[in-house]
């Protein structure tokens, strides 16, 4: 039989031909495992007497998984180029003496790697390379190109992948985000859809799935974590605070800031209609256009004819001369000048509100959106396309004294260290608990909320 890859399997081919080192996927069923298979064969079949391993993560799962496939290969022809394979030692030997071995990472019991020690080979296939450990990919890296018994072989090592945030996300997703990728790297993504030999019906079952799974598993989304527990924003789900929110013309933007350069400027673009909390857009300016001038000037390209009002929210302790900015400016009058024609309003709280207590406030709100009573009548959504807002609320984790866990990291490449996660649902906060200040002093108190009445002359909600 024939074995036709698909088009996409063919681009990472291409692409692995002139790297070292290849990750692709980034979704089920993208066809991964049987392009690390195809490819490992292709190698030994171009480069006589190479050798070559395959790893994963455990036995069993090598078993049930990329052992599988790999027999899928054997039937449709290729065992008729098998000379051996024993099965004790996971070894494949071809009729050109070139070998496939098959190892079981085991990290549990072999924590040392004893099992690499004097392992020779050409390079190797990792399956689903996000369930081993960053040392063992190292491990392997170590020994890839110490055969000798092929020569003019190349040293590649290929591995497939499903969205993580550990340390596969750091070393190949984000650097390839931001077309940083080391010199002999590459990552080519793969979904679902890039796979021709899946039904209409298994597609069709797939939007059963929790939306979190759905994001990650099916469309690949790297930048929307699973909620693993000890979030801050604990009442916060992707099906009911996620959606489409359209820009509309006729209701106020509600523009609101954190002050903060690094990793990015974050600003947050809000419309309230009534009690709705619409988040329409964000923008992540980063170095060397992470300036207050540059976010406005991106806000005046991106709604250039707006005339229905705006008003201007953020961190209250940023209401100070700074002299990071201009001699005589604070953070907030830049912005007003840099957006005059819009005839802003400043809507900043004198102080800003306690976190804890906000929090709390935030997720009963969130908590209460889909009862036929929503807590105040307040409802939020978040644009899809927000995706670091989005990623904010999910990977935001509460510290021991019910505040936010600042948790810090070190940018590789610039060594500038700053705050992981929390810039745009910070200016979040800051936002509703201006607009909807009455309801949260109601909430401080213990009182009930009360249902406000939205008058004509009632402008506090923009509208």
């Amino acid at each position: 039989m024939i074995i036709v890859p698909t088009p996409k399997q063919r681009e990472a081919r291409r692409i692995a031909d002139r790297h070292k080192i290849t990750l692709y996927g980034g979704a089920i069923r993208g066809g991964k495992s049987y392009w690390l298979c195809l490819m490992l064969l292709s190698l030994c079949f171009e480069y006589p007497r190479s050798r070559w391993l395959i790893v994963r993560e455990s036995l069993p799962t090598m078993r049930r998984t990329i052992l599988v496939t790999f027999q899928e290969f054997l039937n449709n022809g290729f065992h008729q180029y098998v000379t051996t394979y024993d099965q004790q030692m996971m070894t494949v030997t071809f009729n050109n003496g070139s070998q496939i071995i098959f190892m079981a990472e085991s990290y549990d019991t072999d924590k040392e790697l004893n099992r690499f020690r004097g392992l020779e080979i050409n390079g190797a296939g990792i399956d689903e390379i996000n369930e081993i450990q960053e040392a063992t990919f190292n491990k392997i890296i170590e020994r890839s190109g110490s055969w000798n018994g092929s020569p003019g072989c190349p040293v590649k090592i290929l591995a497939t992948c499903n969205p993580t945030n550990g340390w596969v996300k750091e070393k190949f997703y984000k650097p390839w985000k931001e077309k940083a990728l080391p010199y002999g790297f590459a990552y080519v993504p793969a979904k679902i859809t890039d796979n021709p030999h899946l039904s209409a019906e298994y597609l069709d079952s797939l939007k059963m799935l929790p939306r979190y799974q759905y994001e990650v598993f099916v469309n690949g989304n790297w930048d929307i974590q699973l909620k693993v527990g000890g979030e801050f924003y604990k009442c916060f789900e992707l099906d009911k605070h996620v959606g489409k929110c359209d820009y509309d013309p006729a209701l106020a933007l509600h523009i609101s800031w954190d002050e903060n350069v690094n990793p990015y400027l974050p600003c947050g673009i809000f419309q309230l209609k009534g009690k709705d909390i619409y988040m329409i857009d964000e923008v992540a300016a980063v170095n060397p256009r992470n300036t207050i001038k540059d976010v406005c000037n991106e806000i005046k390209r991106k709604y250039p004819a707006h005339a229905s009002g705006m008003f201007i929210y953020g961190d209250a302790t940023s209401k100070k001369e700074d002299v990071k900015l201009e001699k005589g400016h604070d953070f907030f009058r830049l912005i007003m000048e840099y957006l005059k024609d819009y005839k802003p309003q400043l809507r900043v709280l004198s102080a800003n509100p306690s976190v804890a207590m906000r929090g709390n406030f935030i997720n009963t709100i969130l908590e209460k959106q889909d009862t036929a009573t929503p807590y105040a009548g307040i409802t939020v959504t978040i644009d899809e396309r927000c995706q670091n807002t989005i990623n904010d609320f999910v990977l935001t984790k509460e510290a021991a004294d019910g505040t936010k866990n600042k948790e810090m990291e070190t940018d590789p490449i610039t060594k500038v260290r700053s705050q992981k996660y929390g810039h745009f649902t910070d200016l979040f906060d800051y936002l509703i608990c201006f607009a909807f200040r009455a309801e949260y002093e109601q909430y401080q108190r213990g009182d009930a909320p009360t249902k406000r009445n939205f008058g004509k002359n009632v402008s506090k909600n923009g509208y």
